[in-house]
């Protein structure tokens, strides 16, 4: 994309559905909101959506420098993680999506540990780019 890393690009929307779903989760055990199954939709998009994301980061990674790879590797391994904890967390709630009213506690558990191992991947993305210069372009 004319030079530009198009990881950046992509990862705010697995960030704001996986989030999202996580948030809807609470707000249905708090009886604010009354669908269980929405929490769900949001985690299979932002699982999805992550697939596009981490595709673009291994692409944008051979553009890294050898003292950026070891961070870009913590980064991945965190973001992995995340992914397949809220990978399970939605096949632990394949029921809701049949119709089961409930989302099992594990599957919420799992999904809000889930997102704490995200938002410290997304910490380490943002250290990765801001203190280490990753996807600069210099003119």
């Amino acid at each position: 994309m004319g030079g530009h890393p198009i990881h950046p690009a992509l990862v705010h929307f697995p960030f704001g559905l996986l989030f999202s779903s996580v948030l809807v989760d609470l707000a249905h055990w708090a009886g604010l909101w009354p669908e269980a199954r929405f929490a769900a939709w949001l985690m299979a998009g932002g699982l999805a959506t992550a697939l596009l994301a981490m595709a673009a980061g291994l692409y944008d990674f051979r553009r890294l420098t050898d003292v950026q790879v070891p961070y870009a590797l913590q980064h991945t391994l965190a973001m992995a993680t995340a992914w397949l904890g809220f990978a399970v967390a939605l096949y632990l709630r394949r029921g809701v999506l049949a119709g089961a009213a409930e989302p099992p506690t594990a599957s919420v558990v799992l999904a809000l540990a889930s997102a704490v191992v995200l938002a410290w991947g997304g910490w380490l993305g943002g250290e990765l780019v801001y203190r280490h210069g990753a996807g600069r372009i210099d003119p």
